[in-house]
């Protein structure tokens, strides 16, 4: 399912990674203040959710040495482990912005699914619960998850 009020901003596919990009209607992919992306990394036998987030961590403390990162928590969506978490940076020094990301990551068949939504803002604490409620509720595709807007 698509978030309300928004639009599919880019969406790329390869053999190994599918991405879909969407902001909110009257945006653009350039100058967007808040974005939800879904990214399907295919055939990744062996990785594990304290893996994939430790991996994560890693990545986003030396993309935004000012962020913290800590997970919000863990649950089971049809019988698979779930991980959420959050990564916060007061302060993008690319953008001059701040950047708050909530994530969703579950790995089923081999394929790592992450979906995350980001604010170019603080977001207010009901936008917050508004969010981790939607990533709750929102169903990965069985067996395969292919990314169109209605199948989200």
């Amino acid at each position: 399912m698509m978030p309300p009020g928004y639009k599919v901003a880019c969406q790329t596919k390869t053999n190994t990674d599918t991405m879909l990009e969407m902001i909110p209607d009257g945006e653009s992919l350039d100058r967007w203040t808040e974005m939800s992306t879904v990214q399907v990394m295919r055939n990744v036998n062996g990785y594990t959710l304290s893996g994939f987030y430790a991996g994560m961590r890693e990545a986003w403390a030396n993309m935004f040495p000012c962020g913290a990162t800590e997970i919000v928590e863990r649950g089971h969506e049809r019988l698979q482990p779930t991980l959420y978490w959050s990564h916060a940076c007061p302060l993008n020094e690319n953008t001059g912005q701040p950047e708050y990301t909530w994530f969703k990551a579950l790995i089923r068949g081999g394929n790592v699914v992450v979906v995350h939504e980001a604010f170019k803002f603080e977001p207010s604490a009901d936008a917050v619960e508004f969010w981790l409620t939607f990533l709750r509720e929102l169903r990965v595709p069985y067996p395969q998850p292919f990314l169109t807007p209605s199948r989200i």
